[in-house]
């Protein structure tokens, strides 16, 4: 049996390196590889990297642990900033191709997607000494960082660059926040090299392609998804969290262990998932009270990537799949789309039709609920508005009888049926939508007396079975009466 506390005591060793030269100054030059075009770790300081204040107090700093860090959080208070960290120029004037890659935590944010986003200066002239301008950077589309839920560094994976060899160029990290919401943002290792970036095959969580261990410990925002892993123990809950790696001494049957690997001489705390085992078919079928034989074996559990025993964990499992091709519990519906609106707005769009200038928005991501949320109210006062928020193109083709549900609270309007409809448009390009024809799908929201989130009934789409279509949250409110309407887990099926 292999058993480890929670509270470990880690020993380090100093090794003193001292060396002497004659008549020459003591500099250390690190030897770049011929590959590397520039290079800065953060370790000594930001180094050649200017961080330029837009707005706000905070700034771009060094932190002596050896990264660059931006957080608009001070003094247990959020603040409104936008600040930019710049490379210098990096000449790609004569390179065939190029890519750069960094290591980074994001944490805390608001909209990540919006939050932290990275920008390209293609042969412009730029003073550090100016603030940016928006309109000749390019913004790259990157997939939005996630919350890892612990300080654990991230590696960008190769970001290319071939769209902008044979010219000089600069990349910034720009961050945004807010008196409401202001994460964190800490990079390190930042590296541009020549030759082809490397596609890196990350899982999304779905059914085909499941979490490893590892990549669910990096997306602890309470998102449902698959993970595969071996059971590899338990944790025996006390003063302090015990985590036995055996089925041997095991007496309880509300939680395992998740790895990747059954290795148990390569197991440490930072690299298991905590998995709590519901009362039911999976907690009766996987315990290794009762299962002993379970131990080791390779399964794929459906569940909530939350924290559990304070780290990363998968919380309300509702079904296993072992290797065996044994299972049991609840199987989620396969999705045609879905979007839970956990991190952010994901791929829709919001369009205010009519909004007041002191509302800096109608439709806009709450973190802290992890969902979309519409309201013209501005306390006291209501504001009369209307706001879309419209979901990307959804392919229905092969689906002869397509349903949505969704989680949802409706409160404080005048008319919840009228004032807070579902629209679907087989047309709709962009824009006002106004300019395009949308029916409306009818649901009887009515005025709820808490903010307890409900789930929708079925809702019927098979009147667009076989076609694509865009569906929109249409808000509106007027200056007497402003309701809130607030969405999340947005399942096509």
């Amino acid at each position: 049996m292999k058993k480890f506390n929670s509270k470990i005591v880690f020993t380090a060793l100093a090794v003193l390196f001292t060396a002497s030269c004659t008549n020459v100054e003591d500099v250390y030059i690190e030897k770049p590889t011929s590959d590397v075009i520039y290079s800065e770790t953060f370790q000594n300081g930001l180094g050649d990297f200017k961080a330029v204040n837009v707005f706000g107090d905070q700034v771009w700093t060094y932190n002596s642990s050896g990264y660059a860090i931006m957080t608009g959080y001070a003094n247990s208070t959020n603040y409104a900033n936008e600040d930019w960290l710049i490379s210098p120029e990096i000449d790609l004037t004569n390179i065939a191709s190029a890519y750069f890659s960094f290591d980074y935590v994001m944490r805390y944010s608001n909209d990540p997607a919006n939050d932290a986003t990275v920008w390209i200066l293609a042969d412009q002239a730029y003073s550090p000494d100016t603030l940016p301008n928006v309109s000749q950077w390019v913004k790259l589309d990157l997939k939005p960082f996630v919350d890892p839920g612990s300080w654990t560094f991230s590696n960008s994976n190769d970001i290319s660059l071939n769209d902008f060899v044979g010219k000089k160029i600069r990349i910034a990290f720009r961050y945004i926040s807010s008196a409401t919401k202001a994460g964190t943002w800490e990079i390190k290792n930042f590296t541009v090299k020549k030759g082809t970036a490397k596609v890196v095959e990350s899982n999304d969580g779905s059914e085909e392609k499941p979490f490893t261990v590892k990549e669910a410990i990096q997306n602890q925002a309470g998102a449902s998804a698959w993970v595969k892993g071996y059971i590899v123990g338990y944790i025996w809950s006390g003063t302090q969290n015990n985590y036995v790696f055996s089925a041997d001494t095991c007496t309880q049957a509300t939680n395992i262990i998740l790895a990747d690997t059954n290795d148990l001489s390569a197991l440490y705390v930072s690299k298991i998932l905590a998995v709590q085992l519901p009362a039911g078919v999976v907690r009766d079928s996987l315990n290794l009270k009762d299962h002993k034989d379970k131990f080791g074996k390779n399964v794929t559990l459906y569940g909530s990537l939350t924290k559990y025993f304070g780290i990363g964990g998968l919380k309300s499992v509702s079904y296993y799949k072992l290797e065996d091709g044994t299972s049991g519990g609840t199987k989620p519906v396969k999705a045609i789309f879905s979007e839970t609106f956990a991190n952010s707005k994901g791929d829709f769009t919001i369009v205010d039709v009519t909004k007041v200038s002191v509302l800096p928005n109608i439709w806009a991501h709450d973190a802290s609920y992890k969902c979309m949320k519409a309201t013209a109210f501005d306390n006291p006062t209501n504001y009369e508005s209307e706001s879309w928020l419209i979901s990307p193109t959804i392919n229905l083709s092969g689906v002869t009888n397509p349903v949505m549900v969704f989680d949802y609270v409706t409160r404080y309007f005048a008319n919840p049926a009228t004032d807070a409809t579902i629209q679907v448009s087989e047309n709709y390009q962009g824009g006002d939508p106004r300019s395009t024809t949308w029916t409306q799908i009818p649901y009887p929201f009515t005025n709820m007396s808490s903010w307890t989130f409900v789930t929708t009934n079925p809702i019927d789409l098979s009147a667009f079975a076989n076609k694509n279509i865009r569906i929109a949250f249409k808000y509106t409110s007027t200056s007497t009466k402003a309701g809130t309407w607030e969405i999340k887990n947005l399942v096509i099926y």
